[in-house]
């Protein structure tokens, strides 16, 4: 009976080790330092701290500059790092267990995304296996001339975005923000956001 018992509890351990393991907060907690080389364990800890509380979760990083916490949710986090770069990081179910994906993104006169996946104990995998950046041409409508303002695309700048409510991912081609005014004012009425669901382990097209 012991034994049956002890068992049980340790059973009970491990699935409440699981859970917290892949909880935003504590992953945000558990996270390598070379992926927010800005935050050691305790600014970030402060930051979690400070949100919990409903407080404004704000750190001053090891720049000098301000971090901000902007939404810790069970699932998803936004991060602030500096005043040009975010952090966004969504749980994803996959197979029996979830996995990280993270989204960074830099901003000047226009925002570039790079986007990451981990499992729960942070362990990169293959981004190739569970999204495929869209094409310039896939951001513009279906057109016979659209070849001509293709042309004038010549660098690869695309937004992403999290949904912190939905398993969703939202890419925007942010080129026409280094535009003339003149070629933005053509281009942007002809170009459209790409909405990807998770399903199935892997972030597909939404259809339109």
């Amino acid at each position: 009976m012991k034994r049956r018992i002890t068992i049980m509890l340790f059973a009970l351990c491990c699935m409440l080790s699981l859970a917290t393991a892949q909880n935003m907060r504590s992953l945000f907690l558990a996270a390598p330092e070379q992926l927010f080389p800005l935050l050691p364990y305790n600014s970030r800890a402060d930051l979690v701290d400070y949100a919990e509380a409903n407080m404004t979760a704000r750190v001053t990083n090891l720049l000098g500059g301000v971090s901000t916490l902007l939404e810790l949710k069970s699932d998803f986090m936004l991060l602030e790092t500096t005043a040009s770069s975010t952090v966004q990081m969504k749980l994803l179910p996959f197979g029996n267990e979830n996995i990280v994906c993270v989204v960074k993104s830099v901003s000047a006169e226009a925002e570039d995304s790079r986007v990451y996946f981990y499992d729960s104990h942070w362990n990169r995998l293959n981004t190739d296996d569970l999204f495929t950046m869209p094409e310039i041409r896939e951001f513009f409508l279906p057109s016979d001339t659209i070849g001509h303002y293709i042309d004038m695309c010549d660098i690869y700048l695309v937004s992403l975005k999290l949904n912190s409510g939905e398993s969703t991912l939202t890419a925007e081609y942010s080129m026409p923000h280094y535009m003339s005014e003149e070629n933005a004012a053509a281009v942007m009425p002809l170009l459209r956001k790409r909405v990807y669901n998770w399903e199935n382990g892997r972030f597909v097209l939404a259809e339109e």
